[in-house]
């Protein structure tokens, strides 16, 4: 017996007559241990690389431990527990699998990984089945599984590494074009105004400015270290800010009912009053301060006689830390971000009637614009809602009353809708609005700035414009956040190498942001032209695709198709709708790679069971026009895209039938305006099959069908008719989406 002992002990390296955690275990269980530390090495040195290029040494410390060490705790943990129970029933095998499961997706759903994660728990799983002695029934069968489950964690692991280190697909010198053009497959056709703009706004103004920095005093970190701030009182934003808690506010030194004004200020020099831009980031890492990565705007403006003031509300930002793992964040930050935002325009009001103030008389508060970035893009919209309004919309204890208005809003890939005054979708009125997005944006994938723009009412005043680029993302509009959209491990799963370079897309950005600022801010509406076609700044601007749309109270708004379910009538009561021939002929929201809530026209036609049914027919769409509201030689605005699925479908046309009050009729093709813009192809990930949001997006492009270009047409132009071309039927069909209808005299 003792003889046995021994050689039991010696085969599994153990010293006689001493029992280690690992030769109490069983070889299987040794191998199963293997394949999870296989596993949580890939994890780890993933990680690293990960965190590393995007936070810095010490985050990687602790963050390259989590994502190493739990695979790997999980799995000892539970294998531990099990170990010692010799029969398990299916219906617990099941409870184990559910209960590994929860336990990874709180470390890895977030980070948008599922193959791996399941890859995770099924490893994890066949560990406490060997620990168990469940392989056991397998008899022969368990050394093949073992090799197998180890085989399948290296070939994962292998997998792991080099998909993160690969850097993505190549671009392809036809996926971007040598120089800034629109998406339309004709633009070729479209006749641009010969309104020439003033200079590139994107260059630097006349102004010399100086650097100043405000911060509340007393804070546990420091915002701007080494710098003389000028001393700023806190804010209460209890009322609004939940999930505020004791780590978040031992590490801060302060709670909701503090909170800090802390901003950074480009100042021209003069004596004043200056417009002023107020610039505010988006959702980050905290501990990465994000304010000062829109300093090259900032600069820009201050040179062009606008006030720059970056802010920070790193502190409404996540953390891995603050928020435990990311289990217990904050609630209601994004009207919170808003509130700061308006609390700092009314310290900045208190100041400019201050006589001993450095700051005194310096801005002109009649001329105000916020630029927001991710959810500050949504928290800019919601500042310039609130500014009007007299109660906190959630609660009525929180009283608003500030004494100035928001002139000017620019949204840089915002996010929508992820807070809703009292549930309600925000509209504006009176506000100039811009929205920039880009088509490789591997955060906020879809264009929901759209949605807001559809909802920006300029009939009475002011303009609004959208902007869409192919290859931008979302974080390079911020020199601190760069290429990494994502956190971790996912990040390097995107397709990074199709970006354009971060100064060209920050180009993008000076270009319009400066322009639409110089346009509404400054009075000097010549830059409108840019804004309404962006063909003006080609020069200005970076090679790639350009998808725009552009609206001002000098056109009609005719119809937006939100209005419900009438089709026949617009909601402007402008015009009346006939449709006949099509599959599908209503009114929806229009389709993102994520998500969109804006309404739309849609037209559908060609679907191949549809036609097989009823028959061969060619679509005709047709709109009567009140008297006297469209004449001959005005020009009609549309915005409008193809939806069609099929990558190398046909591309959708039409005919436009024109007909005056003398019964004239005029025919052009819609290809003489530029044609219709098919949605565009954007991989966002190097495997496109761990895409989790669609590849492809619908975008739609503002057309200029000048009514002077039709032949014979004199006196009103009662109707206008879209005759859609034959074609060969298919599963789905042909697919268009229409928006906003409008008229300029």
């Amino acid at each position: 017996m003792e003889t046995q002992t021994e050689t039991s002990a010696l085969e599994t390296g153990a010293a006689p007559g001493k029992r280690t955690l690992i030769s109490a275990l069983s070889p299987a269980m040794r191998w199963a241990l293997l394949a999870c530390l296989l596993l949580a090495l890939a994890f780890g040195v993933t990680g690293i690389i990960a965190v590393f290029r995007y936070y810095g040494f010490l985050t990687v410390l602790i963050v390259s431990l989590l994502l190493a060490v739990a695979s790997l705790i999980i799995s000892v943990l539970l294998t531990l527990i099990f170990a010692a129970i010799k029969r398990l029933r299916w219906q617990t095998h099941l409870v184990i699998i559910a209960s590994i499961f929860l336990c990874m997706a709180t470390l890895f759903l977030l980070l948008y990984i599922m193959p791996l994660l399941i890859s995770c728990v099924l490893a994890v799983y066949f560990t406490i089945m060997f620990a168990t002695g469940r392989y056991r029934m397998l008899k022969k069968s368990g050394k093949i599984l073992r090799y197998s489950l180890l085989g399948l964690s290296g070939i994962l692991s292998v997998f792991i590494l080099v998909l993160t280190l690969w850097p993505g697909l190549s671009l392809k010198p036809e996926d971007r074009p040598d120089k800034a053009v629109l998406a339309l497959p004709y633009a070729d056709k479209v006749q641009h105004e010969a309104i020439p703009v003033p200079d590139d706004p994107s260059m630097p103004g006349n102004y010399s400015y100086s650097v100043h920095y405000y911060a509340t005093p007393g804070q546990k970190i420091d915002p701007y270290p080494g710098q003389n701030t000028i001393p700023a009182p806190t804010v209460d934003a209890s009322e609004l800010l939940e999930g505020w808690n004791f780590i978040r506010k031992s590490q801060l030194g302060y709670e909701p009912d503090a909170l800090p004004l802390n901003a950074q200020v480009w100042m021209p020099e003069g004596t004043g009053p200056f417009p002023m831009a107020m610039i505010v980031h988006g959702n980050h890492e905290s501990g990465d301060r994000s304010d000062g990565g829109y300093a090259y705007l900032c600069e820009l403006l201050a040179s062009r006689g606008i006030i720059a003031v970056a802010v920070d509300e790193n502190f409404l930002n996540y953390s891995v830390l603050y928020d435990i793992l990311m289990i217990a964040g904050l609630k209601n930050e994004n009207s919170t971000r808003a509130f700061v935002l308006l609390e700092h325009l009314s310290l900045w009001h208190k100041w400019n009637t201050e006589t001993s103030h450095p700051f005194y008389g310096k801005t002109d508060f009649d001329n105000i614009a916020l630029i927001g970035h991710s959810r500050g893009g949504e928290a800019a919209v919601l500042a310039a809602a609130f500014a009007k309004l007299s109660y906190y919309p959630d609660n009525g204890i929180v009283a608003f009353d500030y004494p100035f208005r928001v002139k000017s809003v620019v949204a840089i890939a915002p996010i929508h809708q992820q807070y809703n005054p009292a549930g309600l979708e925000i509209y504006l009125e009176d506000v100039n609005y811009l929205v920039l997005h880009g088509g490789h944006d591997m955060d906020v994938s879809s264009f929901m700035g759209a949605n807001m723009y559809s909802r920006v009412n300029v009939s009475e005043y002011g303009l609004k414009a959208r902007v869409w680029m192919q290859h931008a993302n979302h974080g390079q509009f911020n020199s601190a956040w760069g290429a990494s959209d994502l956190p971790g491990i996912s990040n390097l799963l995107s397709n990074r190498k199709l970006l354009m370079p971060m100064e060209e897309q920050q180009q993008v950005a000076k270009v319009f942001i400066s322009a639409f600022l110089e346009s509404t801010l400054n009075g000097k509406e010549e830059y409108n032209a840019l804004l309404r076609d962006f063909t003006h700044g080609a020069l200005w601007l970076p090679p790639d695709r350009y998808v725009t749309c552009y609206a001002d109270s000098g056109a009609i708004l005719l119809d937006s198709f939100d209005s419900g379910f009438d089709l026949a009538v617009s909601k402007s009561m402008l015009n009346t709708y006939f449709a006949e021939g099509f599959d599908t002929w209503t009114q929806t929201e229009l389709p993102g790679k994520w998500d969109n809530s804006n309404r739309v026209l849609k037209l559908q036609w060609g679907n191949k069971e549809y036609t097989e049914k009823h028959g061969p027919r060619r679509p005709i769409f047709k709109v009567e026009f009140a008297d006297g509201i469209v004449s001959a030689g005005d020009k009609l605005y549309v915005s409008l895209c193809s939806g069609n699925e099929n990558i190398d479908g046909q591309a959708v046309s039409f005919q436009i039938r024109l007909t005056d009050s003398a019964g004239h009729i005029s025919i052009m093709s819609v290809d003489d305006f530029g044609g219709v813009t098919d949605p565009i192809y954007v991989p966002i990930y190097k495997p496109l099959f761990l895409a989790v949001t669609g590849k492809r997006e619908p975008v739609l492009q503002m057309i200029c069908i000048d009514t002077e270009r039709f032949d014979g047409q004199s006196g009103n132009i009662v109707s206008m008719e879209w005759l859609m071309d034959t074609v060969q039927t298919s599963k789905t069909g042909q697919v268009l989406y229409v928006d906003d209808i409008c008229v300029k005299k």
